[in-house]
Protein backbone atom coordinates (compact mmCIF):
# COMPACT_ATOMS: atom_id res chain seq x y z
CA UNK A 1 0.00 0.00 0.00
CA UNK A 2 3.12 2.63 0.57
CA UNK A 3 4.49 1.64 -2.40
CA UNK A 4 1.29 2.55 -4.37
CA UNK A 5 1.03 5.61 -2.56
CA UNK A 6 4.72 6.45 -3.09
CA UNK A 7 3.83 6.04 -7.41
CA UNK A 8 0.87 8.02 -6.76
CA UNK A 9 2.13 10.99 -5.59
CA UNK A 10 5.27 10.55 -8.02
CA UNK A 11 2.91 9.98 -10.77
CA UNK A 12 -0.08 13.35 -10.03
CA UNK A 13 3.92 15.37 -9.94
CA UNK A 14 4.74 14.94 -12.95
CA UNK A 15 0.88 15.41 -14.34
CA UNK A 16 0.99 18.99 -12.23
CA UNK A 17 0.68 21.98 -14.27
CA UNK A 18 0.20 25.46 -13.65
CA UNK A 19 -3.42 26.55 -14.43
CA UNK A 20 -2.34 30.25 -14.75
CA UNK A 21 -0.75 29.41 -17.77
CA UNK A 22 -1.27 30.31 -21.28
CA UNK A 23 -2.55 26.97 -23.00
CA UNK A 24 0.45 26.02 -25.62
CA UNK A 25 -0.77 27.12 -29.12
CA UNK A 26 -0.21 24.16 -31.94
CA UNK A 27 3.41 24.54 -33.49
CA UNK A 28 0.96 25.02 -36.55
CA UNK A 29 -0.15 28.26 -35.73
CA UNK A 30 2.08 30.54 -37.33
CA UNK A 31 1.35 33.81 -34.77
CA UNK A 32 3.08 37.21 -33.92
CA UNK A 33 2.39 40.88 -32.75
CA UNK A 34 2.91 43.94 -34.82
CA UNK A 35 5.00 46.95 -33.30
CA UNK A 36 1.82 48.69 -32.72
CA UNK A 37 0.57 46.04 -30.13
CA UNK A 38 -2.11 44.10 -32.82
CA UNK A 39 -1.41 39.99 -32.82
CA UNK A 40 -2.48 37.45 -35.89
CA UNK A 41 -2.80 34.02 -36.03
CA UNK A 42 -2.08 32.02 -38.94
CA UNK A 43 -2.81 28.56 -39.87
CA UNK A 44 -3.59 26.63 -43.35
CA UNK A 45 -6.01 23.93 -43.47
CA UNK A 46 -6.20 22.09 -47.23
CA UNK A 47 -10.05 21.50 -46.24
CA UNK A 48 -12.32 22.92 -47.64
CA UNK A 49 -10.12 23.60 -50.92
CA UNK A 50 -9.58 27.29 -51.71
CA UNK A 51 -11.44 28.46 -48.79
CA UNK A 52 -10.13 30.72 -46.00
CA UNK A 53 -12.02 32.09 -42.32
CA UNK A 54 -10.88 35.61 -41.65
CA UNK A 55 -11.52 36.76 -38.62
CA UNK A 56 -11.10 40.51 -36.38
CA UNK A 57 -11.22 39.71 -32.65
CA UNK A 58 -11.72 42.92 -30.85
CA UNK A 59 -11.11 42.86 -26.87
CA UNK A 60 -13.68 45.53 -26.47
CA UNK A 61 -17.74 45.06 -25.90
CA UNK A 62 -20.91 45.64 -24.20
CA UNK A 63 -18.80 46.00 -20.43
CA UNK A 64 -16.71 48.95 -21.70
CA UNK A 65 -19.70 51.63 -21.97
CA UNK A 66 -19.79 54.24 -20.27
CA UNK A 67 -23.39 54.90 -18.51
CA UNK A 68 -24.40 57.07 -21.63
CA UNK A 69 -23.00 54.82 -23.94
CA UNK A 70 -25.13 51.40 -23.32
CA UNK A 71 -25.57 50.08 -26.60
CA UNK A 72 -23.15 51.38 -28.77
CA UNK A 73 -20.49 48.89 -28.80
CA UNK A 74 -23.15 46.87 -30.47
CA UNK A 75 -24.06 49.64 -32.69
CA UNK A 76 -20.63 50.23 -33.66
CA UNK A 77 -20.46 46.89 -34.99
CA UNK A 78 -23.67 47.46 -37.30
CA UNK A 79 -21.56 50.75 -38.41
CA UNK A 80 -18.81 49.01 -39.76
CA UNK A 81 -20.79 47.60 -43.09
CA UNK A 82 -22.37 51.30 -43.45
CA UNK A 83 -19.11 53.06 -45.32
CA UNK A 84 -15.47 53.12 -44.57
CA UNK A 85 -12.33 53.67 -45.94
CA UNK A 86 -12.16 51.64 -48.73
CA UNK A 87 -16.02 50.80 -49.21
CA UNK A 88 -18.92 53.21 -49.39
CA UNK A 89 -22.19 52.51 -47.36
CA UNK A 90 -23.24 48.94 -48.72
CA UNK A 91 -20.38 48.26 -50.99
CA UNK A 92 -19.23 45.91 -49.06
CA UNK A 93 -21.41 43.51 -48.85
CA UNK A 94 -22.37 43.79 -52.67
CA UNK A 95 -19.01 43.11 -53.23
CA UNK A 96 -18.46 40.08 -51.27
CA UNK A 97 -21.52 39.07 -52.67
CA UNK A 98 -20.02 38.81 -56.10
CA UNK A 99 -17.32 36.68 -55.09
CA UNK A 100 -19.73 34.30 -53.72
CA UNK A 101 -19.92 35.12 -50.13
CA UNK A 102 -23.17 36.03 -48.84
CA UNK A 103 -24.36 38.14 -45.96
CA UNK A 104 -25.08 35.77 -42.98
CA UNK A 105 -23.85 32.73 -43.69
CA UNK A 106 -20.02 34.21 -45.15
CA UNK A 107 -20.13 38.05 -43.50
CA UNK A 108 -21.05 38.63 -40.26
CA UNK A 109 -20.25 40.01 -36.88
CA UNK A 110 -21.00 39.67 -33.36
CA UNK A 111 -21.12 42.12 -30.19
CA UNK A 112 -20.14 40.32 -26.51
CA UNK A 113 -19.97 41.99 -23.12
CA UNK A 114 -16.23 41.23 -23.93
CA UNK A 115 -15.25 41.29 -27.41
CA UNK A 116 -16.52 42.04 -30.67
CA UNK A 117 -15.94 39.50 -34.01
CA UNK A 118 -16.06 40.65 -37.11
CA UNK A 119 -16.05 37.32 -39.80
CA UNK A 120 -15.70 36.75 -43.41
CA UNK A 121 -15.51 34.03 -45.36
CA UNK A 122 -13.85 34.13 -48.75
CA UNK A 123 -12.37 32.06 -51.19
CA UNK A 124 -8.67 31.93 -52.08
CA UNK A 125 -8.38 30.65 -55.83
CA UNK A 126 -7.60 34.41 -56.42
CA UNK A 127 -5.11 36.60 -54.07
CA UNK A 128 -6.69 39.74 -54.66
CA UNK A 129 -9.92 38.67 -52.82
CA UNK A 130 -8.16 37.79 -50.06
CA UNK A 131 -6.35 40.95 -50.05
CA UNK A 132 -9.55 42.82 -50.46
CA UNK A 133 -10.61 40.64 -47.13
CA UNK A 134 -7.92 42.00 -45.60
CA UNK A 135 -8.23 45.44 -46.09
CA UNK A 136 -12.39 44.90 -45.12
CA UNK A 137 -10.75 43.64 -41.13
CA UNK A 138 -8.25 46.71 -41.58
CA UNK A 139 -11.15 49.40 -42.23
CA UNK A 140 -13.39 47.55 -39.24
CA UNK A 141 -10.19 48.36 -36.99
CA UNK A 142 -9.14 51.55 -37.70
CA UNK A 143 -11.44 52.92 -40.73
CA UNK A 144 -15.05 53.01 -39.92
CA UNK A 145 -16.42 56.71 -41.37
CA UNK A 146 -19.13 56.60 -38.48
CA UNK A 147 -20.92 59.55 -41.02
CA UNK A 148 -23.68 61.10 -38.97
CA UNK A 149 -26.24 60.57 -41.03
CA UNK A 150 -25.39 56.77 -41.26
CA UNK A 151 -25.46 56.78 -37.49
CA UNK A 152 -28.92 58.13 -37.40
CA UNK A 153 -30.22 55.78 -39.93
CA UNK A 154 -28.53 52.82 -38.28
CA UNK A 155 -30.46 54.20 -35.01
CA UNK A 156 -33.57 52.40 -35.88
CA UNK A 157 -32.22 48.87 -37.09
CA UNK A 158 -31.16 48.50 -33.74
CA UNK A 159 -34.21 49.48 -31.94
CA UNK A 160 -36.00 47.17 -34.61
CA UNK A 161 -33.55 44.00 -33.41
CA UNK A 162 -34.17 44.94 -29.39
CA UNK A 163 -37.93 45.22 -30.17
CA UNK A 164 -37.42 41.69 -31.79
CA UNK A 165 -36.22 40.09 -28.83
CA UNK A 166 -38.89 41.41 -26.15
CA UNK A 167 -40.74 38.45 -24.52
CA UNK A 168 -40.75 35.73 -22.04
CA UNK A 169 -37.11 34.58 -23.41
CA UNK A 170 -35.72 38.12 -22.64
CA UNK A 171 -37.46 38.56 -19.26
CA UNK A 172 -35.56 35.13 -18.29
CA UNK A 173 -32.30 35.99 -19.67
CA UNK A 174 -32.47 39.38 -17.16
CA UNK A 175 -33.22 37.10 -14.23
CA UNK A 176 -30.50 34.78 -15.05
CA UNK A 177 -28.23 37.28 -15.55
CA UNK A 178 -28.62 38.50 -11.80
CA UNK A 179 -28.57 34.99 -10.58
CA UNK A 180 -25.03 34.46 -11.59
CA UNK A 181 -23.58 37.87 -11.83
CA UNK A 182 -24.97 39.95 -8.95
CA UNK A 183 -24.04 43.57 -8.81
CA UNK A 184 -21.18 43.50 -11.47
CA UNK A 185 -21.22 45.31 -14.48
CA UNK A 186 -22.44 42.46 -16.50
CA UNK A 187 -26.19 42.47 -15.43
CA UNK A 188 -26.37 46.52 -16.59
CA UNK A 189 -24.43 46.40 -19.57
CA UNK A 190 -26.64 43.89 -21.95
CA UNK A 191 -25.13 44.39 -25.37
CA UNK A 192 -28.24 45.38 -27.24
CA UNK A 193 -28.66 48.31 -24.93
CA UNK A 194 -31.42 50.61 -24.02
CA UNK A 195 -33.53 51.93 -26.67
CA UNK A 196 -34.30 55.19 -25.28
CA UNK A 197 -30.33 55.99 -25.38
CA UNK A 198 -30.05 54.64 -28.81
CA UNK A 199 -32.39 57.14 -30.09
CA UNK A 200 -30.76 59.87 -28.86
CA UNK A 201 -26.88 59.33 -28.31
CA UNK A 202 -25.10 62.00 -29.74
CA UNK A 203 -23.05 60.81 -32.38
CA UNK A 204 -19.92 61.72 -30.93
CA UNK A 205 -20.09 59.36 -28.14
CA UNK A 206 -20.04 56.80 -30.49
CA UNK A 207 -16.77 58.02 -32.34
CA UNK A 208 -15.22 58.15 -28.26
CA UNK A 209 -15.77 54.34 -27.90
CA UNK A 210 -14.28 53.75 -31.04
CA UNK A 211 -11.38 55.94 -30.59
CA UNK A 212 -10.98 54.60 -26.89
CA UNK A 213 -11.49 50.59 -27.57
CA UNK A 214 -10.67 49.76 -30.90
CA UNK A 215 -6.62 49.74 -30.24
CA UNK A 216 -4.49 47.60 -32.06
CA UNK A 217 -3.30 46.34 -28.58
CA UNK A 218 -6.89 44.97 -27.89
CA UNK A 219 -7.07 43.42 -31.50
CA UNK A 220 -5.91 39.74 -32.97
CA UNK A 221 -6.44 39.31 -36.93
CA UNK A 222 -7.13 35.35 -37.37
CA UNK A 223 -6.94 33.75 -40.72
CA UNK A 224 -7.20 29.90 -41.41
CA UNK A 225 -7.75 28.56 -44.54
CA UNK A 226 -6.32 26.82 -47.95
CA UNK A 227 -3.50 29.26 -48.40
CA UNK A 228 0.56 29.94 -48.01
CA UNK A 229 0.30 30.78 -44.24
CA UNK A 230 3.69 33.64 -45.41
CA UNK A 231 1.81 35.13 -48.01
CA UNK A 232 -0.98 35.79 -45.69
CA UNK A 233 0.91 36.59 -42.80
CA UNK A 234 2.37 39.67 -45.25
CA UNK A 235 -0.70 40.39 -45.97
CA UNK A 236 -1.54 40.70 -42.49
CA UNK A 237 1.49 42.62 -41.96
CA UNK A 238 0.96 44.93 -44.89
CA UNK A 239 -3.04 45.97 -43.66
CA UNK A 240 -2.95 46.72 -40.24
CA UNK A 241 1.06 47.69 -39.37
CA UNK A 242 -0.72 51.74 -40.11
CA UNK A 243 -2.58 51.27 -37.19
CA UNK A 244 -1.61 53.64 -34.91
CA UNK A 245 -0.88 52.37 -31.50
CA UNK A 246 -2.79 54.55 -28.69
CA UNK A 247 -2.10 54.27 -25.52
CA UNK A 248 -5.07 51.35 -23.48
CA UNK A 249 -7.65 52.92 -21.81
CA UNK A 250 -8.23 51.96 -18.32
CA UNK A 251 -11.13 49.57 -18.19
CA UNK A 252 -14.46 50.26 -16.03
CA UNK A 253 -14.45 48.29 -12.86
CA UNK A 254 -15.74 45.12 -13.17
CA UNK A 255 -18.35 45.74 -9.95
CA UNK A 256 -20.67 48.79 -9.43
CA UNK A 257 -19.38 51.02 -6.15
Amino acid sequence: AYCLFVLLVIASGAVAQDLSAPLPLSPAIRTGTLPNGLSFFVRRNAQPEKRAALRLVVKAGSIDEADDQRGLAHLLEHMAFNGSTHFKSGELVTYLETIGARFGPDVNAYTSYDETVYMLEVPTDKPEIVGRGFEALSDFAGGIALDTGEIDRERGVVIEEWRGRQGVGSRMESAQMKALFGDSRYVNRVPIGLPDLIKAFPADRLRDFYREHYTPDRMAVVAVGDFDPAAVEALIREHFSGLAARPPVERLPAAIP
